[in-house]
């Protein structure tokens, strides 16, 4: 590997779409195959992706940098993917640039949303956890509790 090489967006993306990936493939291993029969379109979804993005050049540095904005561009891409109901090598830079086009940033986990979960509640707080206490404490001044 060259050292001097600079890093790229694309390749900042393959390196979170690899952890992403890790972090997914983990989860999914701990799940009952009733479940994992029911997650089998996502399962697919997630796995073509990784493999588009980690072998193939379907993405443009403007659209990676713009999908490292987020915690998981994996599952981003993998939604978007699913709603392709038949897809191409062709249609994948096509749906990643409808999603990037399309985005009203509400659907996704920013990084920067996920920084400041982990400042606020620790390392060891999934995100999905510390986004339910902000939920509680919110609901918790609303009805003033």
């Amino acid at each position: 590997m060259n050292k001097n090489k600079p890093i790229t967006s694309i390749t900042l993306l393959r390196e979170r779409i690899e952890e992403n990936y890790g972090n997914f493939k983990e989860s999914t291993l701990e799940l009952d195959s009733e479940t994992l029969f029911e997650l089998s379109p996502t399962i697919a979804a997630v796995r073509d992706v990784y493999s588009l993005l980690k072998e193939n050049d379907y993405i443009c540095e403007d659209d990676a940098a713009y999908l490292l904005r987020y915690e998981n561009p994996l599952k981003i891409i993998a939604d978007a993917m699913r709603n392709y109901a038949e897809y191409t090598d062709e249609d994948f830079s096509d749906m990643i640039t409808d999603f990037i086009e399309n985005d009203d940033g509400e659907d996704y986990i920013t990084v920067d949303l996920a920084d400041e979960l982990r400042d606020k509640y620790g390392d060891d707080m999934p995100i999905d956890g510390a986004i339910m206490c902000e939920i509680v404490e919110l609901g918790r001044k609303l009805f003033k509790c």
